[in-house]
């Protein structure tokens, strides 16, 4: 059974939990945030299939790439609200008019970063753009396979991490998965985002009090975040959080990536 004694060596990509078969691996928040698999060993069969799934005890071998290409989308629109150069929207644009599901990460109603899939070119607008939080993959390695086994065309985005558990959550090759890697240096903690945002958008008397217990759904007029914003070009992109009021058009809470500095446009 998955035993984790040293954390380190989880990468919390949540493929153990998906495959076992008696569904006793349930995926808990630790004191930081991050999600661990926690084994209910009344359950547990010792079939050692998570372990089978675990792409840190299985890890691969490592491959240099066939090839290297750059590329942009030439949509202007799209590589605005995008990270960088807009592809995975134009591959993704690709999946779906070929009748295929589209996964990737978004921000749901409490702001947290969870992954979801599509197969509308509308439903791609959610997944553009960075999201630096740890994602919660939730079920959806079982909705992909699922897609797969029917035959669709399945497009998963994720982490390094994250596409390794897929692929070993599946055992097999599926010549209708494609899967893009977001290369990234770690994530953050999702306790910590949470944190950030409550301090951010809390009312300040709450935050002297130490009242910042409430749930990010109960902070009002939360309309957007974006991570790399290019209100101020492409070189000195910004953190925006978007909030709006009830007696005047939309208020940019804006962190420049160049200072670091907070800054609340008056409007």
């Amino acid at each position: 059974m998955i035993f984790i004694t040293d954390k380190y060596n989880c990468c919390g990509c949540t493929a153990c939990a998906a495959l076992c078969p008696k569904q006793c691996i349930a995926m808990h928040e630790d004191e930081k945030g991050f999600l661990y698999p926690h084994v209910d060993t009344s359950k547990c069969i010792d079939c050692k299939l998570c372990e089978m799934a675990c792409p840190v005890i299985n890890q691969a071998e490592p491959r240099k790439p066939l090839k290297v290409f750059a590329a942009k989308n030439t949509n202007e629109k799209v590589r605005l609200k995008s990270s960088s150069g807009g592809i995975f929207s134009m591959i993704a644009e690709r999946i779906i008019n070929n009748g295929g599901v589209v996964f990737g990460a978004r921000f749901n109603e409490q702001w947290e970063v969870v992954h979801d899939f599509t197969d509308t070119i509308e439903g791609l607008e959610t997944f553009r753009g960075s999201k630096y939080v740890q994602s919660r993959i939730g079920n959806n390695f079982k909705k992909a396979e699922l897609f797969l086994k029917n035959g669709r065309e399945v497009l998963f985005t994720g982490t390094p991490c994250q596409i390794a558990g897929l692929q070993r959550f599946l055992r097999k090759d599926y010549p209708n998965l494609l899967t893009i890697d977001v290369i990234c240096h770690g994530v953050p903690s999702p306790l910590v985002w949470r944190d950030y945002l409550k301090h951010i958008l809390c009312p300040r008397d709450r935050i002297r009090k130490n009242t910042v217990s409430l749930s990010l759904n109960e902070i009002p007029n939360l309309s957007g975040i974006s991570f790399r914003d290019k209100m101020a070009g492409w070189k000195k992109y910004s953190f925006i959080i978007r909030t709006k009021s009830v007696f005047r058009s939309d208020r940019n809470s804006v962190l420049p990536s160049k200072d670091n500095i907070l800054c609340h446009d008056v409007l």
